[in-house]
């Protein structure tokens, strides 16, 4: 068990939460507002698919606001996406990564106020970048699809967010390093380089082949060089924080962050395995993305070994549960990455359902459910209250994993199925599509439940954000009453006794 913490470190932490409360929140409450419209851009597109003249059979009073052709899938599909990415998961993890690393490097949030600015710029360039996708005027590349003008704002913004997370480091109090620090760091750094890299390439005036390399190349780091770091450093923070123990192991956890430092960079390129680029490209893209595999299953195994013993806390704490379920995901999507990336099973998967499936598990599948886990951790600690209902955590958790569970399995299995239907010469493309509808309908039914989990996740959200949050002692556990345990540990032992 940890020690009783002193008076001094409860006043320091309490500072410490005090001065990044308002940045953090504003983060949080952004991203769960892009969130909501990610969702419900992610059902109308997979609506499109299986009811193509969804945009024709509007009331006639819409008609001259949303047409046809804005409700394109070729627009909505993007939009989604960008919504997803950059208004939900970078905010999002850009408020996690401000509040863990001024709490292990114990320095407090010296602007806050700049922070929560260029949070609104960054707020604005999503909202134009979507815009833009929806009126027209994209660029047809993965997860950069928004008009070449917006990246500069993207950059700004993000150098005024991320530069003073550097000096909270410089000056913390340890001279040791935490392996969370670590992967905030990398996670950190990472980012600007690869988005810098991507779209100087692109809008250099390369040719359209450097582009979409480019392009996909951005893809698979953005998941390996930013969510993959956070997802973890958020494993590394909350697991051993509620089940009271040091990580099993820290030299296996540092060994792990320095493969997927070396690895990441190489992946990306798999995805247009013989298409114009050197097949060397595709083929040690391919290698690395295998070679990830054995460190991410080594950090799941040094995680799970530290949980080894109090599984049982995950039936109490919300913050355990969808952590432990987003590390779930992340070995899920590294094994289905790797299949993905040889030469054996790409050729046939990479222009299908497969790729978004895969691409959908890493943003709404291990990261999301990480930070959602951590934002039910780091809220009451900043807002000075609890969330409202336990039973509303209990239903976005079931229905988000039920969800992307659905939604997941219907894209990578249609994805297979289509796959091997453009492999045949004898079969016109439509039929794919064709055998591709039932999957379709469970994609879009998968959709329509995650938007459901997501309106109570923002509700609740919500209501601390105004004021409104639960104020009764105790922490806000699953299968417990509020107020009736301390910990998840204490409602686990009196569940038993009372067995």
């Amino acid at each position: 068990m940890t020690k009783e913490a002193s008076v001094e470190d409860i006043r320091e932490r309490a500072a410490i939460d005090r001065s990044t409360r308002f940045p953090v929140m504003f983060f949080f409450t952004s991203a769960a507002a892009w969130l909501l419209v990610a969702t419900l851009l992610g059902f109308l597109s997979a609506l499109k698919l299986r009811v193509p003249t969804l945009g024709e059979a509007l009331p006639f009073w819409l008609e001259p606001f949303v047409s046809n052709q804005l409700m394109g899938y070729g627009r909505l599909m993007p939009a989604h996406m960008l919504a997803l990415v950059y208004g939900w998961a970078i905010q999002a993890g850009l408020g996690v990564l401000i509040w863990l690393i001024a709490r292990l490097s114990r320095s407090e949030v010296r602007y806050p106020v700049l922070i929560t600015v260029a949070g609104h710029i960054w707020n604005l360039a999503v909202a134009l970048g979507v815009a833009t996708v929806i009126f027209g005027f994209g660029r047809s590349i993965p997860w950069l699809d928004f008009h070449k003008s917006l990246w500069p704002m993207f950059a700004i913004a993000y150098i005024l967010i991320a530069v003073w997370i550097i000096p909270m480091f410089r000056n913390r109090r340890s001279s040791s390093i935490y392996i969370s620090e670590l992967y905030l760091l990398g996670a950190a750094v990472w980012f600007p380089w690869i988005f810098f890299t991507a779209n100087l390439l692109i809008n250099k005036g390369s040719a359209p082949t450097i582009g979409a390399g480019a392009g996909a190349w951005y893809v698979t780091n953005l998941i390996y060089f930013f969510m993959v770091p956070i997802a973890l450093a958020v494993a590394y923070y909350i697991v051993p924080k509620i089940v009271g123990r040091p990580l099993y192991s820290y030299p296996v956890a540092f060994a792990a962050f320095w493969g997927l430092a070396f690895l990441s960079g190489w992946t990306g390129f798999a995805r247009y395995m013989g298409g114009p680029f050197p097949a060397w490209m595709s083929a040690i893209g391919g290698t690395a993305a295998l070679l990830i595999v054995i460190a991410i299953a080594v950090s799941l195994l040094n995680i799970h070994m530290t949980l080894r013993g109090s599984i049982k806390l995950t039936n109490y704490s919300p913050a355990l549960r969808f952590t432990m379920a987003g590390m779930g995901m992340l070995g899920l999507y590294a094994i289905l990455s790797a299949i993905g990336s040889t030469f054996w099973f790409g050729k046939y998967l990479q222009f299908t359902h497969f790729i978004v499936g895969l691409d959908t598990l890493a943003v709404y599948g291990f990261f999301s459910m990480t930070l959602f886990g951590a934002i039910y951790f780091i809220v009451p600690r900043i807002a000075g209250a609890e969330w409202p209902s336990s039973k509303k955590i209990s239903r976005h958790f079931l229905l988000s994993a039920y969800g992307i569970g659905t939604l997941v399995a219907c894209m990578l299995v249609g994805g297979i199925a289509q796959g091997g239907d453009l492999q045949r010469w004898n079969i016109p493309f439509g039929v794919s599509y064709t055998n591709a509808g039932a999957y379709i309908i469970g994609r879009t039914i998968a959709w329509l439940l995650i938007l459901v989990s997501n309106l109570w996740f923002f509700w609740q959200l919500l209501m601390i954000f105004i004021g409104k949050g639960r104020k009764s002692s105790g922490p806000t556990l699953l299968n417990t009453e509020p107020g009736k345990a301390e910990s998840a540990e204490a409602a686990a032992s009196m569940a038993t006794s009372h067995h």
